[in-house]
């Protein structure tokens, strides 16, 4: 009644509804029933009745034993199968079954055998699956290849007249004509191929082995300014108004005024006299870009409304900032007496393999992008930390700008601190370049004497565009033909001796560092603006939190690691 959604509260409707309807008898005549999988419905439709069943049972067990009477939901909205095939017969409708396995009793005049199966799955072997269409159209077959975006489309069509296959872009297929490969977007996820229509149908998971995610909805904006979530405040945390300074969260409110009924954050700062209560600021909901969460250390001192210790307190941050600024004109002087690469703009494959990502980019996932590809035009080195929690989407931004730098002829190496994450990298950079011409190449134990030494052969001569490897690439035999971008993944986890290696590097070619914990002298550099910094902080969809369990034996060597640091004023 009060619109409250519970888990469950569907198995209520036949207490709510008098007549609950069955979605037969709501179907136009003519209509038809197709069953697909229909092991699977039975199974889980026989599940639901019998979990219903055991609900109610057990509410009258309870009543016996004291319990209140349990509302009756005996005319349960669920069915079994049979029961709803049986009201089908009922109505004169057709009912279709479709089935990967059929009894031998029930192959008679009623059953269609179809021939199609499931194509091969190439897994990225594109040299076979273009080996195949091109046996398809020789025999007069008609093929169609999906992808879930436009831009993966126009570069399939690319691919195919590049290997001599004839290709068109059809985005309504209204007729398929054989011996020609007709590319379309949609969101199939598994293709087939049908010997008796002579038809073959190719999915990007038919071709990489991965399901590319469909991207539902428009592009988020790019960059939207840190506003306050309200729904987040608790009361008693410390906020800061642009305005009025630091002042104390109470409560939201709502207020008339004018006949206008608003939202107002009610916010508690420090009494104009000694001995009064605080004084309050009422701010409208629409105003919140005027508010931060105070995100200092300790319990901070309530300014007064309308007094001169926020103009003080801003005033010495100002003077601060031009201090650091001075030491900051500085140190990019000398930086920039030793220009790197300006990389070029954007490429068109560029933009296909963005809009070939599976999921919808987060705002902080577009800001960072857009900062590093800024970053790389300059003629300056870049030298930025890209700091985010597991699975935030920093990989991403490192295989855009690793394309990036290709795209210019240069070379990329992506450093990682395990064989593992080489292993996990080298598949999710695969993957993403499956249709462009990049040789991607992994450096670590797993590789034999053998293959280890044609990657390093490859890097000199300029064969391998991308390497991914462990502290295996700082080996004095590792020589690049023309290395233009460094990507550092879990910087944390590189000893110093690995870092002064990497400095070396640093003089001339761009550097993106990635971390979800930096250790503090990174983390210092960036915040202070020795080194360009992007955060991402919003979750993927679909991203839940993860929890983390803290004992009282971690908790001590915690807490004694902040002493150490306090006692050494660290």
């Amino acid at each position: 009644a009060e619109g409250i959604a519970v888990e469950g509260m569907e198995s209520l409707a036949p207490v709510l509804v008098d007549d609950m309807e069955l979605l037969l008898d709501v179907l136009p005549k003519g209509a038809m029933a197709v069953v697909c999988d229909p092991e699977r419905v039975r199974t889980r439709a026989s599940d639901l009745v019998a979990t219903s069943q055991e609900f109610l049972q057990a509410s009258w067990a309870a009543t016996a034993g004291g319990g209140e009477a349990p509302i009756d939901v005996g005319a349960a909205s669920l069915w079994s199968i049979a029961d709803v095939r049986d009201r089908a017969r009922e109505l004169d409708m057709m009912w279709w079954s479709v089935s990967p396995f059929a009894a031998d009793e029930e192959l008679d005049d009623d059953t269609l055998k179809l021939g199609m199966h499931a194509p091969e799955t190439y897994r990225g072997d594109t040299a076979k699956a273009l080996a195949d269409t091109k046996g398809w159209l020789a025999d007069g077959w008609r093929a169609v290849y999906v992808t879930e975006g436009h831009g993966p489309a126009a570069r399939t069509v690319e691919v195919l007249g590049g290997e001599g296959i004839a290709a068109r872009l059809d985005t309504d297929l209204a007729e398929i004509s054989p011996s020609l490969v007709h590319v379309a977007c949609g969101s199939i996820e598994h293709g087939f191929v049908d010997p008796a229509l002579r038809l073959a149908v190719l999915t990007e998971t038919d071709l990489s082995g991965q399901k590319a995610s469909g991207r539902e909805g428009a592009r988020m904006p790019a960059r939207r300014r840190k506003t306050i979530d309200p729904l987040t405040l608790e009361p008693g945390d410390y906020i800061v108004h642009e305005q009025h300074g630091v002042g104390r969260y109470i409560e939201m409110v709502q207020r008339t005024v004018q006949g206008a009924t608003r939202e107002y954050l009610v916010v508690e700062y420090a009494p104009a006299k000694r001995g009064q209560p605080g004084d309050r600021l009422y701010i409208p909901t629409d105003q919140l870009e005027q508010i931060t969460k105070y995100v200092g250390g300790e319990a901070p001192t309530l300014h007064r409304l309308g007094g001169a210790d926020w103009t003080k307190t801003k005033a010495r941050a100002k003077k601060a900032v031009k201090e650091i600024a001075a030491d900051l004109i500085k140190l990019y002087s000398a930086r920039m007496a030793a220009p790197g690469h300006a990389f070029g703009a954007d490429t068109p494959w560029q933009r296909e393999l963005e809009d070939a990502f599976p999921y919808a980019e987060t705002p902080d996932q577009l800001t960072t992008i857009a900062e590093v590809k800024e970053d790389m035009e300059k003629s300056v080195p870049m030298d930025r930390l890209i700091c985010g929690d597991v699975g935030y989407g920093k990989t991403e931004i490192a295989v855009r700008a690793a394309f990036k730098a290709v795209q210019d002829g240069k070379q990329v190496a992506v450093l990682v601190p395990t064989t593992l994450l080489v292993q996990q990298h080298f598949g999710t950079f695969s993957e993403r370049y499956a249709q462009f011409p990049v040789n991607v190449k992994a450096l670590s134990r797993f590789q034999t004497d053998t293959e280890a030494k044609a990657v390093l052969e490859g890097l000199r001569e300029g064969s391998v565009d991308i390497v991914i490897g462990t502290h295996r690439l700082f080996s004095s035999e590792t020589k690049f033909k023309d290395l233009g971008l460094v990507i550092v993944d879990e910087e944390q986890r590189f000893g110093v001796e690995h870092k002064e290696q990497l400095k070396k590097l640093r003089a001339n070619v761009d550097v993106l560092t990635m971390s979800a914990t930096p250790i503090p002298r990174t983390l210092e550099m960036a915040v202070t603006g020795i080194r360009e910094m992007s955060t991402i902080t919003t979750p993927p969809e679909e991203r839940h939190p993860v929890l983390t369990f803290v004992g009282p034996y971690e908790e001590k060597q915690i807490g004694a690691a902040i002493r150490r640091e306090l006692l050494r004023e660290g």
